[in-house]
């Protein structure tokens, strides 16, 4: 039979999406911490070919059984093949779904120790996806979070978890419920920070990953969460399963309590104490003053966007217009949320990447009355917040850089790769499109949410310190910048003056 493509994989490496452990530090460490002891009852969630339970048979002399478990019939009976040793049993199983599970979690939990990798973003059909959904709640799209409430439920009071998964469930608003029952339900006693890259045949754009290892109930009240991050060498992990964090790259610990008490219980892991502490306790956010909303999007680009010029950065395979189909007068049309009703088809519209205080037209979109029509009743297009379009507003990239940058949206269109900040009072304008620029600003954005994320619902959260005298200067300062268009020295100016404000 062939296997149906999907999202750009087959449906079977979208069904199950493993991610096999092939690293010997990542075993090695996630195995100590496991700390096996004799009668563990050991599971193995998502056995996929096996190197957790090879790794256990190896390095404990201890006794024990262990329970692998793997969704794919192919891995099934690899296992079988490779494991004949009575205390280990594979049964071919949906560990979400299963009934035999169901039992364990809902007798307070049957195993001692659970580890794995589970799948990430694995696909599911809708029938499944809503069955998913009246189970466990929340996001069920990403599942390795579904895997860590399932795995928490099959834990045995004082029963250790240790898993490695996409470090996205620690900020994303998406994973709050997971947060939640993680917070409440364990003690955490340690997270290590690694990147993708570390992980055999996997290097996310999105996030890197961690692996965390969970104590079921517990007293919560005095524990200190363990944040450990290992980036430049793997083979530091073998340190660090011996306790030696002197090779770490950084090592803190956090209150379990304050981690409960934070914005969206978020571990804010990208911040030292003094910026979590603004994070967690300002007295005015982005959303008190801004409006901050994601953009337009076609349904399909490649279709209906076009450039003037071959030679614009990802701009292969579209289509290249004559500049006289071009409406540059396009905010003297009445009714331009309805469409160009002239021989000229095209308005400009902006795309992500970095632009600081402005940003070059570069993209045009067709916009003809027809086209529009289209656009507001097609499924795959998005005709969102268009009360917002063609307004004068700050534009932030959706995927941040190294550093948040913001332009002027100059009233012209913006795709959903931006997000469109519109203050509330004018007074506000030049403030906020210095603030975005600022160094202090991306520390703060780091700190909510440390993926490359920049979505709406993070910048709103973004803690301001404002007052009249303060948006006095910053308008001096943005003024010399609109006189001057030096765009270095206004950065040091900005940098300079919310520096000393903030003292981060």
């Amino acid at each position: 039979m062939v296997d149906k493509i999907i999202q750009g994989k087959t449906r079977t490496r979208r069904q199950f999406c493993s991610f096999y452990t092939e690293s010997d530090p990542i075993l090695t460490y996630m195995i100590k911490n496991l700390d096996i002891r004799d009668g563990d009852i050991i599971l193995e969630p998502c056995a996929g070919d096996g190197d957790f339970i090879e790794k256990i048979i190896a390095s404990t002399e201890n006794s024990y059984k262990i329970d692998a478990l793997d969704f794919n019939p192919v891995a099934v009976e690899k296992l079988r093949q490779r494991f004949h040793t009575g205390f280990v049993s594979v049964r071919h199983a949906d560990t979400l779904l299963d009934p035999t599970l169901d039992l364990f979690a809902n007798c307070n939990g049957y195993y001692t120790k659970i580890i794995g990798n589970p799948p990430y973003g694995a696909w599911q059909d809708y029938d499944k996806r809503n069955l998913l959904k009246k189970i466990y709640g929340g996001y069920v799209r990403e599942t390795y979070s579904l895997f860590i409430k399932r795995c928490i439920d099959l834990l045995k009071k004082d029963g250790i978890l240790v898993f490695i998964v996409p470090d996205t469930f620690l900020a994303l608003h998406l994973h709050k419920e997971t947060r939640e029952k993680i917070l409440k339900d364990t003690i955490i006693k340690e997270i290590l920070l690694i990147p993708s890259s570390f992980f055999p045949k996997v290097n996310f754009g999105y996030s890197n990953l961690c692996i965390i290892t969970l104590q079921k109930n517990g007293i919560i009240k005095d524990n200190k969460i363990k944040i450990i991050s290992v980036l430049d060498d793997i083979s530091n992990l073998y340190e660090i399963a011996k306790r030696n964090l002197s090779v770490a790259s950084s090592f803190e610990e956090i209150d379990q309590k304050e981690v409960i008490k934070s914005l969206d219980m978020a571990f804010l892991i990208g911040g030292d104490q003094k910026i979590r502490n603004f994070v967690n306790e300002p007295d005015v956010r982005l959303g008190d003053i801004a409006d901050c909303v994601t953009g337009f999007y076609s349904g399909d680009n490649k279709k209906f966007l076009a450039v003037t010029d071959c030679d614009i950065k990802n701009a292969k395979h579209y289509t290249i217009i004559d500049k006289s189909l071009i409406e540059d007068k396009y905010l003297q049309q009445p009714k331009i949320i309805e469409g160009l009703n002239d021989e000229k088809k095209y308005i400009p519209i902006l795309k992500g990447g970095n632009g600081c205080f402005t940003k070059e037209t570069e993209w045009y979109i067709l916009w003809d009355s027809k086209t529009v029509v289209f656009y507001r009743s097609d499924q795959k297009a998005r005709f969102q917040n268009s009360q917002f379009y063609f307004k004068e507003g700050i534009g932030v990239p959706m995927v941040r850089g190294n550093h948040l940058h913001a332009f002027l949206l100059e009233k012209r269109l913006f795709d959903q790769s931006i997000v469109g900040i519109f203050p509330k009072d004018n007074k506000y304008f030049n403030y906020i499109l210095a603030f975005l620029n600022s160094e202090v600003c991306s520390k703060m954005m780091k700190a909510i949410n440390h993926t490359a994320n920049n979505s709406a619902n993070y910048l709103k959260k973004l803690p301001l310190i404002i007052s009249d005298n303060i948006i006095t200067e910053i308008d001096d300062i943005m003024n010399y910048y609109f006189i001057t268009r030096d765009k270095n020295s206004t950065l040091e100016r900005i940098n300079t003056f919310f520096n000393g404000l903030y003292k981060v």
